[in-house]
């Protein structure tokens, strides 16, 4: 009998949901736009060692995480300018989207940290995990951190 790792399984055999349902709903093509963003941003700290700006979106990763995506100042940037195109809002559930923006918190803060206690080395080795978690999500709708949370709820949280 093959003992095989599935992500979408806990031990006792019952299926967990990959992505945590919300009753909340944001507009996809704002969320898309925000990480590509971040994505461009990290790519400019990798190449050219340009970290402030890091430190601008650690902060924002924080206003979105603690008061919430309409506090954001980049995501009102973005819904301002969405509202002046003729784009149409395409909702989403959230909850994965919260999740996601809570991975980034994390990784924004030992990324800003790294840089601050001047350990570059260790910061662009986070910066290349974060640029394969957002490429992977813009790119192909993968949420890596929803899988890790599957996983978390899988493995190491006790069902009672």
């Amino acid at each position: 009998m093959k003992n095989r790792f599935n992500f979408n399984q806990n031990l006792t055999g019952n299926k967990i949901s990959a992505c945590p349902i919300s009753y909340e709903q944001v507009d996809k093509h704002l969320i898309k736009a925000y990480s590509s963003i971040v994505l461009i941003a990290l790519l400019t700290c990798l190449f050219f060692d340009f970290h402030t700006l890091f430190y601008f979106i650690t902060l924002d990763f924080a206003i979105r995480v603690f008061a919430g995506i309409k506090y954001s100042p980049l995501c009102n940037l973005l819904t301002r300018f969405f509202k002046v195109t003729a784009l149409q809002p395409v909702l989403v559930n959230a909850g994965s989207k919260k999740i996601a923006a809570k991975v980034g918190l994390i990784f924004s803060i030992i990324i800003s940290l790294s840089y601050f206690m001047g350990w570059i080395i260790t910061a662009k080795i986070f910066i290349l995990m974060f640029i394969i978690a957002i490429a992977l999500d813009l790119f192909f709708d993968y949420c890596l951190a929803c899988k890790m949370e599957s996983f978390y709820l899988s493995y190491f949280k006790k069902k009672k």
